[in-house]
């Protein structure tokens, strides 16, 4: 009964996630709250240079595993990697950690309003729908103090303590300019 219910909760969550995606971008966009912009970039930074950057800023770097396409789609309202010119998300596969780490480029400017939308739907639907009791109590503030971060056309999401999360994003940022 339990699986049952999640897995209606995980079909009307990407069903309203791909909703406010559009609406979203139908809209020109609105802020969540948990948005930092690193503002317009003319680099030529590209997906791996960034997220070395970044990964160097990870204390458990060496343990993060990369998700599979499925984990994008399940979880990013049905979301495929064609819809990105690249992406990386990293994170703990057999641990109690929730580290989670995920970068995206969108194919155009006109796309990033998108990318940032759905991490938005994604960070809300982890937090309201995928955490349960089985996470220790203790992981669960970085989730609610989960970022987004935007430059250029490359997205960043990260769910860690403060300091790895504020590292993550002033590597991001210094990788994008």
């Amino acid at each position: 009964m339990n699986n049952t219910k999640r897995m209606i909760a995980l079909a009307l969550s990407v069903l309203c996630l791909t909703t406010a995606a559009t609406m979203t971008a139908c809209s020109g966009g609105s802020d969540s709250g948990k948005d930092t912009t690193a503002g317009e970039s003319t680099s030529t930074a590209t997906l791996d240079s960034i997220y070395e950057a970044v990964s160097a800023t990870l204390p458990n770097a060496d343990t993060l595993t990369d998700a599979q396409d499925s984990y994008l789609s399940g979880f990013f309202g049905g979301a495929t990697a064609d819809d990105f010119a690249s992406y990386k998300i990293v994170m703990q596969s057999m641990s109690t950690s929730i580290d989670n780490v995920g970068i995206f480029e969108a194919k155009t400017a006109d796309d990033v309003k998108n990318i940032e939308a759905m991490i938005d739907g994604f960070l809300d639907f982890y937090e309201n729908t995928v955490w349960d009791d089985t996470y220790l109590e203790t992981e669960f503030p970085k989730l609610q103090n989960a970022e987004r971060v935007t430059g250029g056309n490359f997205v960043m999401y990260v769910i860690a303590d403060d300091d790895t999360r504020a590292a993550a994003i002033s590597a991001f940022e210094n990788a994008v300019k």
